[in-house]
């Protein structure tokens, strides 16, 4: 098992998806994938306009990360986005994991 950062995703026994922000051959560090888009994405107009374009109504901007996460899984595997989802039960056979935490004072993902 091979897990790249910034590409593949864990799923947990809830369906929760995880990014792999952060890979060694030992340890992982993982966070909530909608937050990990939330967290890599500038609120400025650019944002706004592409939110505004997705949705014909108001959205709470949750839902557009959610969606983001979705559209990865969606066409993860394809050659445009290659990536595999791993069980994150079986991850933890082979990788010691560090989540990262919604609140951290210090949440820095880029």
């Amino acid at each position: 098992m091979e897990i790249v950062a910034k590409r593949d995703l864990l799923k947990d026994r809830y369906g929760n998806y995880y990014m792999v922000s952060y890979a060694s051959k030992k340890a992982l560090t993982i966070v909530n994938a909608a937050m990990y888009q939330a967290f890599n994405q500038t609120l400025n107009e650019e944002l706004v306009a592409k939110v505004k374009a997705k949705y014909p109504k108001d959205v709470a901007c949750g839902k557009y990360f959610a969606d983001l996460v979705h559209e990865q899984v969606e066409q993860m595997g394809s050659p445009e986005h290659p990536g595999e989802i791993y069980d994150i039960e079986e991850v933890k056979k082979e990788y010691i994991l560090h989540m990262k935490p919604l609140y951290d004072d210090s949440f820095h993902l880029s």
